[in-house]
């Protein structure tokens, strides 16, 4: 089986452009995860704005979050979260792939 899955949260809109999402990154095994990176691609140009949790960087529709230091490790069979707030223009659709650490989410 895969170490973890990102399981992200339905999105919660504050205004009509701008929208806050939750995401967790849940550790499945046996075995604690030192370290994680979860990337994505907007399909409708989103951009990040504040972020909380986590670092997160985007270059064009690319997103890349990685683990804050005090969430880098995750023990075994537990979760962590991080979140942003985001804007859009004229479509919001979600991402529909997300890797954990270079590998496809579950």
């Amino acid at each position: 089986g895969r170490p973890a899955v990102l399981l992200p949260d339905r999105l919660r809109p504050r205004q009509p452009v701008v929208r806050r999402l939750q995401a967790t990154v849940t550790v499945t095994t046996e075995q604690a995860l030192d370290g994680w990176r979860v990337e994505w691609t907007f399909p409708d140009g989103q951009r990040i704005g504040r972020v909380w949790d986590a670092t997160v960087r985007q270059n064009g529709s690319r997103v890349t979050a990685t683990a804050a230091d005090y969430d880098r490790v995750v023990p075994a069979r537990t979760a962590v979260a991080f979140g942003f707030t985001g804007t859009w223009t004229d479509a919001d659709r979600a991402p529909d792939a997300f890797t954990l650490n270079g590998r496809r989410c579950a």
